[in-house]
């Protein structure tokens, strides 16, 4: 599974929004496709649906390292040291 470490600087308030992690992750080329997405109900984070353009993932749950499924067969790892 391919994975992608995200760095301090991209968390705002100990947190990233979903459509920045898509577009650090490289799942997406732009924010407008992650919406589209998101909108859609083509993203799990941790096998739980997003519906939500608005939601976040916390340092804490990228410390653990989050598995992003995109669509049905695109998955990739987030983590953060």
């Amino acid at each position: 599974m391919p994975s992608t470490e995200i760095t301090a600087d991209l968390l705002q308030d100990d947190a990233i929004n979903v459509l920045d992690l898509l577009l650090a992750c490289g799942l997406t080329p732009s924010k407008s496709e992650a919406r589209r997405l998101v909108q859609q109900g083509g993203l799990q984070i941790d096998d739980v649906k997003i519906e939500s353009i608005d939601h976040t993932v916390t340092a804490e749950e990228l410390k653990t390292g989050v598995k992003i499924k995109k669509g049905k067969k695109t998955f990739h790892k987030a983590y953060m040291n």
